[in-house]
Formats: structure tokens, sequence, C-alpha cells
């Protein structure tokens, strides 16, 4: 596997600045939804910090500002990051491995998916959060 992945390799450079031998066929698909999963958990986080910023009397406009800063923004449609969260935490319970934090962000996602913001941009669990 590992010679196929170097003689490929231009090939890769040609469509991407990386490229990672992750080894097992389905190691790169369990990477992208650690991965996400971590995405998904930050941006509810911010959901719910946004929602606490503004019960403070913070000007949102603030918030987002230093959050653009960040690189914390994402496009992903929320209905992606749900699934990915889903899938992840399917993983996850076939390891029996706990993902408390996974599972509760995972909740908003399907909340704010339910309100019938599917297809916003995941940033749309802030409207979850705050009620």
């Amino acid at each position: 596997m590992r010679l196929l992945f170097e003689e490929c390799q231009t090939c890769f450079e040609a469509i991407s600045r990386n490229s990672f031998y992750m080894g097992d066929v389905g190691n790169a698909t369990k990477m992208n939804l650690v991965l996400q999963m971590i995405s998904g958990v930050m941006l509810a986080g911010i959901a719910e910090g946004l929602a606490l910023a503004d019960q403070a009397g913070l000007q949102q406009k603030d918030v987002l500002e230093v959050l653009e800063l960040t690189s914390m923004s994402s496009e992903l449609e929320l209905k992606h990051m749900q699934k990915d969260l889903k899938l992840a935490l399917n993983m996850a319970e076939g390891l029996e491995h706990p993902l408390p934090i996974t599972a509760a962000s995972n909740e908003v996602y399907k909340h704010a998916k339910r309100l019938g913001y599917g297809s916003h941009d995941s940033s749309a669990v802030y409207v979850r959060a705050r009620f």
C-alpha cells in the first residue's frame, strides 16, 4: 500500500497541498470523522458561547469579529456536520470508546436540523443554542 501511495504522490501534489499515508484502507475515513467530530464540537461550543455572550450583554459583532480571526469558521452544511458527528459516535461505539461531549453536541445539531436549519452552514447551531 505504501508503495502505491508513493507512486501516486505527484498526482496528489497536483490536487492538494498535503497528502498523508494513513496505512490500512479505511483509516483516512476514520481520520476524517475524527477531524469532523472535533470541528462539530467546537462549532457547537462557539454557538453556546455566542448565546452566553448575548445574555452577558456583549456585542455579537465584537465576538464575531474576534472569531473571524480564528480558524473556527465553517461553510459545511449543518446536516453534513451532524451526519459526521453521528458516524464518529458510531465508530466510537464500535470501539467501546465514550464520546460524551460529541454526543451532547450531536443533540444540538439534531435539534437545529429539526428546526429546519439542515441546509444552513454549521453556524446555524447558534440558533439552537439561543432557545
